[in-house]
């Protein structure tokens, strides 16, 4: 691999920070902790609007989660199928699947999928893979569950593989530990030389590691505060360095959670909000095998200093200055989850004034 390109062939982006829209793809009123604490129900309209506000605003990404069931009486959008409708809908944004499980689909049939949404999206897909995370959701389909992270990682390495040879529109043949193919073809090809931007992210074990050195082009981590962030993108840095690629050709996204405050006075507002509709809308038995959602919030103070450093909350100029220490950490994409949802209030104070005092600084 040449320390100048990326595994599909393509430069780094070196451009300045750059913003993503998780696409608020499911509700869960009231906790605080869990993406989209705003958002009482599920309904597919703001969930439209977001997309096509984000892309108005200048957003350079928007991103789809990948679940079965979760939330608010489980309700939540199929990634692709949510992808694909706002495909035909934008223009410019790029579209994202997020941590998109392996282990839902036969890889043959997630090239299909990615070389088509490519297409449709005139070259603006990016594909996020996972090795998948949550048995119930496995189980609960008649998927079967491998508890092994590890083989569930080899898996996808070899997911990847698969994927990259049928985006080239030759025949394929592949006889592997997990994928067997006999003359498949996925045609038409994708848009983007050498397929779509591959994504890999999640636990880093050393099996992960090795994935995304010699197979991503991005590395997506989870929400960390700065100090975890740190430590993460230096256990990346190494494995680039061990492996001989070098550690700028990989792109770096952190997913997080994103409120915008007037004044730290609104942070009493906020929690009785929460509190409100935790009460009024339980989330119901499809998320009751995540232990503790929705417990009550007895310390407020403490929730406040957890929630503060796990993810991007304050003023705007306590944003700007979190979002600019990131980017010195290497962060290319801050994909947002906005916690005010379906409020545009912080999306749009991120678009203008804070993106300019980022650049600007």
């Amino acid at each position: 691999m040449s320390d100048k390109t990326t595994p599909n062939g393509t430069a780094p982006n070196k451009t300045a920070l750059r913003l993503g829209l998780a696409a608020p793809v499911f509700a869960s009123p009231g906790i605080a902790g869990m993406r989209t604490p705003s958002f009482e129900r599920l309904s597919w309209q703001p969930v439209r609007d977001a997309v096509l506000l984000a892309e108005e605003l200048g957003y350079d990404s928007v991103w789809f989660s990948d679940h079965l069931f979760h939330g608010r009486d489980g309700a939540f959008f199929e990634s692709c199928t949510a992808l694909a409708a706002l495909a035909g809908s934008t223009e410019r944004i790029r579209l994202v699947n997020n941590h998109l499980c392996n282990n839902f689909r036969p890889a043959p049939m997630t090239a299909k999928t990615s070389s088509t949404l490519d297409v449709i999206s005139g070259g603006r897909f990016e594909l996020f893979l996972s090795p998948g995370m949550r048995e119930r959701e496995h189980t609960s389909y008649g998927f079967g569950w491998e508890p092994s992270r590890s083989v569930r990682t080899r898996q996808l390495a070899e997911a990847v593989l698969v994927i990259r040879k049928l985006w080239s529109g030759a025949a394929v043949d592949f006889d592997g530990e997990f994928y067997h193919l006999d003359g498949a073809i996925s045609m038409p090809t994708p848009v983007q030389p050498g397929g779509p931007p591959v994504w890999i992210g999640g636990v880093l074990d050393d099996v992960t590691l090795e994935l995304i050195v010699t197979q991503a082009d991005g590395w997506n981590t989870f929400p960390a505060s700065l100090t975890e962030y740190a430590r993460l993108a230096a256990l990346v840095d190494a494995a680039c360095r061990m492996r001989g690629r070098d550690p700028l050709t990989l792109k770096r996204s952190l997913e997080t959670q994103v409120l915008i405050l007037d004044s730290p006075a609104d942070e009493d507002r906020w929690m009785d909000t929460w509190d409100a509709m935790r009460e009024r809308s339980p989330l119901g038995d499809a998320v009751s095998d995540m232990v503790g959602l929705s417990a009550p919030v007895n310390d407020r103070e403490a929730a406040w200093v957890r929630l503060r450093d796990d993810f991007i909350i304050g003023t705007r100029e306590q944003v700007a200055a979190k979002l600019s220490a990131y980017a010195a950490l290497g962060v290319t994409d801050v994909i947002c989850w906005f916690m005010d949802f379906p409020s545009d209030a912080s999306m749009r104070a991120l678009a203008s004034e804070i993106r300019l005092a980022i650049h600007s600084a």
